[in-house]
């Protein structure tokens, strides 16, 4: 699990997925299948989309996403 700059988001990866969502209410920005190219893909998307995260904060989010990709699909 990792908090994003500013504390109010986290990305975690639990049996094979990954999600990202708001520390105090819940509410996800996404949730992707960590080992699969295509699924991160998308995910990368919505995260470039968001509204909710800040430009740092989508820097973060995607260094994980990637993270959480290359543990899960090199094991």
């Amino acid at each position: 699990m990792a908090q994003l700059p500013g504390g109010d988001w986290l990305i975690q990866q639990h049996d094979g997925v990954v999600r990202l969502f708001h520390r105090h209410t819940e509410e996800l920005i996404v949730e992707f299948e960590a080992g699969y190219d295509d699924a991160v893909a998308k995910a990368q998307a919505t995260i470039h989309a968001s509204d909710r995260l800040t430009e740092e904060q989508k820097c973060f989010a995607h260094f994980w996403s990637g993270y959480f990709y290359a543990h899960a699909s090199h094991q």
